[in-house]
């Protein structure tokens, strides 16, 4: 019998709020789970962060960057490497063109875990002219709010600290841009 690969792993349906010919409506969209041992998943990866990287710097990279690492770093218990894409089907050759938004997120062995990496495509973020999509970040965000039971930490960019306070994190006072949100 010959074991089948399902990779990226399907997790959830969330709703998007899409913008078509000026008007909104929902459209479903899926969040999914990267495999960092799967050829395909870090294709999809790869040629994600480098299509990225042409419209704007990101995180993109370090989130694949991260994905090359052999192991993860020692306080780290297990990472997710999530995507929200477009895809609805076929998972295990995910589409890099259809995926709208990137996360690490680090299961931790003390008392928070973290969001290492959070980006959305530059190509339909708040300050492009052809955005299609809102609250990539925000359902991201809401996906691993749900996922743990520890209090939350991000090192937050100083242009997404706006970002994160909307999403009920707090300044924890180390840092101006070092948050915490409290499950």
């Amino acid at each position: 019998m010959t074991p089948i690969n399902f990779k990226a792993n399907f997790l959830k349906t969330v709703y998007l709020p899409h913008i078509s010919q000026g008007k909104s409506s929902d459209k479903e969209v899926s969040i999914v789970e990267l495999d960092n041992k799967d050829e395909r998943d870090m294709a999809a990866l790869a040629k994600t962060a480098c299509d990225w990287e042409k419209y704007a710097s990101g995180y993109a990279f370090e989130i694949y960057n991260d994905a090359l690492k052999d192991k993860p770093y020692p306080d780290v218990y297990k990472e997710h490497y999530l995507a929200l894409t477009t895809q609805n089907c076929d998972y295990a050759n995910l589409d890099s063109n259809k995926i709208l938004g990137l996360a690490l997120f680090e299961e931790k062995n003390d008392e928070y875990d973290e969001i290492a990496w959070l980006q959305a495509n530059p190509k339909t973020n708040h300050e492009s002219k052809n955005r299609k999509y809102n609250e990539i970040g925000k359902s991201l965000v809401d996906y691993i709010k749900k996922i743990t039971y520890k209090p939350i930490i991000v090192l937050s960019a100083n242009s997404a600290v706006g970002f994160y306070k909307k999403q009920g994190f707090e300044p924890t006072g180390k840092y101006p841009s070092q948050m915490t949100y409290e499950a």
